[in-house]
């Protein structure tokens, strides 16, 4: 459970408010300058007038009163319940309506995750242009794909491959916009509560993963699995409307002279800012471990496991298992704020994946009576969700606050891919392995890298020593 961000450490007694800067006692370089041209810097945040009304360097305030962040959460609130909808409508219309056979899953499932190889090179386009027009335009892309869903089922012309073309591009503009979103959100907040839009941010994406498929397989009981998806072409028009809503004005990024005329250069530069930053380092590394030994391995078999592996619950209680995790998630999302600010960011990040990591031991473990075996793995998957979310909202929160406005796109599209490029390899490893010595074991070999290794580069990291954020970039 890792992730990446931070320049220098201060080991200070006192730490302050989650998601404070430390602003003083620390140059600005050219490397953590905010003033590259792309309309941050200085005290361009002063006179926005309500949006940031109470809100400052210091604390004070609560986004509450900052009206564009309001739009931009209630936009992605209600997207993201949307598009959790179509996770479950999606494979449905494959398997009932079009018949899909297992290998044609695997193609679905494929063309889902091939755009997400994309991250790196949109970071470097995003960085060069106005972000929220990329949020509205791929909203909008996104509902036009979708509504062809519907449109061809109601016309009797709904084929196999004309969904895999849907989701090929509705994957395509996800990524595009999750690189934008990323980048966009610090510039409509103060540093100091960037750690509080984080959390509402995940505690709204928490809500949506946990009651947006059980009120799927209700509306299915009264829709058709192409229709239901109308729902979430409506949300992402509003997701639009809510972002065009923005008051507030976004400058066109100054061209980068170093990397302008070279696509692989501006790519190397976000990944060496993310792999010359002594806490963020260890961070992306324990990323990509956690990602091919638990995202990858142990979750591509995760579900074969507990019904062949030796648990052996019924099909029935696996989605009751799995609804736990949902339920640690929305209470990681609501403590998150609150537990940086109790321990600070390092020792958040550390203990978050230290309990969360160990928490995985259950699952190789889990044994005994069907009710003692669901009993560990629910509460594995609550530990490992409330943990993630801890970790995430820290981690994001940090790179936000340090990451030079120039460089947020790339960075942030480093980050997702170091976390989600080693994800198939792991899966290919894990089916190889389960075949060759068992599910049991090949679980046991999974969680064990995946969760120990991660913690190790974090203890022997900055990380636990660090209470503050270090000093970001001026926007």
């Amino acid at each position: 459970m890792v992730s990446p961000e931070a320049e220098r450490t201060r080991e200070d007694s006192s730490p302050q408010e989650a998601g404070n800067v430390r602003e003083a006692d620390t140059p600005e370089t050219p490397e953590t300058s905010g003033a590259a041209g792309d309309g941050h810097g200085g005290d361009e945040r002063a006179g926005d007038g309500p949006a940031h009304a109470g809100s400052g360097p210091g604390g004070g305030g609560t986004l509450w009163g900052n009206h564009d962040f309001l739009r931009l959460w209630a936009g992605q609130a209600l997207s993201q319940a949307g598009s959790q909808i179509s996770y479950v409508a999606i494979p449905l219309i494959a398997v009932v309506t079009l018949g899909a056979s297992a290998t044609e899953m695997g193609v679905l499932g494929a063309l889902v995750r091939l755009p997400m190889l994309g991250f790196l090179l949109f970071g470097v386009y995003v960085d060069r242009m106005r972000k929220r027009p990329v949020l509205i335009w791929t909203d909008l892309g996104r509902a036009v794909v979708l509504a062809l869903v519907p449109l061809l089922y109601v016309m009797d012309s709904l084929t196999l491959g004309a969904l895999y073309a849907v989701v090929f591009a509705l994957s395509l503009l996800s990524v595009l916009f999750q690189v934008a979103y990323r980048s966009y959100f610090p510039s409509l907040v103060p540093l100091s509560h960037l750690a509080e839009g984080n959390g509402k941010l995940q505690l709204s994406e928490s809500l949506a993963q946990t009651a947006g498929p059980g009120a799927a397989s209700a509306l299915l009981k009264v829709m058709a699995a192409p229709m239901l998806i109308l729902i979430d072409v409506f949300s992402y028009l509003f997701s639009a409307v809510a972002v065009l809503l923005i008051r507030r004005p976004e400058a066109r990024p100054e061209p980068d002279d170093e990397t302008a005329g070279s696509v692989h250069r501006a790519i190397w530069a976000g990944f060496r800012w993310v792999m010359t930053q002594p806490m963020i380092r260890p961070l992306a590394i324990a990323s990509g471990l956690y990602s091919f030994f638990v995202m990858g391995a142990m979750q591509s078999i995760y579900i074969l496991f507990l019904l062949r592996g030796g648990p052996d619950l019924p099909p029935e209680w696996v989605g009751a298992v799995m609804a736990t995790g949902g339920v640690g998630a929305i209470l990681g999302a609501t403590l998150s704020v609150r537990t940086m600010r109790r321990l600070g960011i390092g020792p958040t990040l550390l203990w978050s994946t230290v309990i969360g990591n160990c928490s995985l031991l259950l699952v190789p473990f889990a044994s005994g009576s069907v009710w003692t075996a669901a009993v560990m793995l629910g509460a594995s998957q609550f530990v490992v969700w409330a943990c993630n979310q801890v970790f995430f909202v820290s981690n994001m929160t940090l790179v936000q606050s340090i990451t030079p406005p120039r460089l947020q796109a790339r960075v942030i599209g480093t980050i997702y891919s170091l976390g989600l490029i080693p994800a198939p390899l792991g899966a290919l490893g894990a089916g190889l392995l389960g075949d060759a010595v068992g599910l049991r074991f090949a679980i046991l070999v999974a969680v064990v890298a995946g969760a120990i290794l991660p913690i190790l580069l974090l203890v022997f990291s900055p990380i636990p020593r660090t209470k503050e954020i270090p000093a970001g970039p001026q926007r």
